[in-house]
């Protein structure tokens, strides 16, 4: 019983610190997964149609506005999300999907054109942190900067005062 209490615990608590992965269709976005919802019919974001699920990602554009063909190059109006973990998320033209050119720094635009794409959203995202940090160190000594000056003002203000006072009462 004691044994079966730990493994218990055990297992809930390796599954709950796992990632888990949200289901979606290829090229939606983790914020807009919950309007791709498999189990009932889509319906355009634009609402002009309702068609079946089936008919999402299926490379015929149903919707004026693109939006069933989150993941093809069917819709000239499409957009691709491109996740780039490591990295910044991004839109691309559904135009760009699987022309042969790696737009997503993850590759996955590339999922059926033959092209293969390193992924390069790590790296880039190490640069981009560089950066970042190299950025907030110029912008806090920019600050300390600042506060020096401001105190310096200050005193010299001060001082200012203290002498025409002085010389008032001269």
């Amino acid at each position: 019983m004691v044994v079966c209490t730990v493994l218990c615990v055990f297992v809930v608590a390796f599954t709950a610190g796992s990632s888990v992965e949200v289901q979606r269709p290829r090229g939606v976005s983790l914020t807009n997964h919950h309007i791709y919802d498999g189990s009932k019919p889509f319906m355009c974001l634009d609402r002009s149609k309702t068609i079946s699920f089936d008919r999402v990602n299926d490379d015929y554009c149903d919707c004026g506005d693109g939006s069933d063909e989150p993941g093809t190059s069917a819709c000239p109006n499409g957009k691709f999300h491109c996740t780039n973990t490591g990295y910044r998320p991004t839109y691309l033209p559904a135009s760009r999907v699987n022309d042969g050119i790696c737009d997503c720094c993850d590759g996955t635009d590339e999922y059926n054109s033959g092209t293969i794409c390193e992924n390069t959203c790590k790296e880039l995202g190490k640069k981009e942190r560089e950066h970042l940090r190299k950025m907030a160190e110029v912008s806090r000594e920019g600050l300390r900067i600042k506060e020096q000056l401001v105190q310096e003002a200050k005193k010299s203000k001060e001082g200012k005062k203290v002498c025409c006072i002085f010389m008032c009462f001269k």
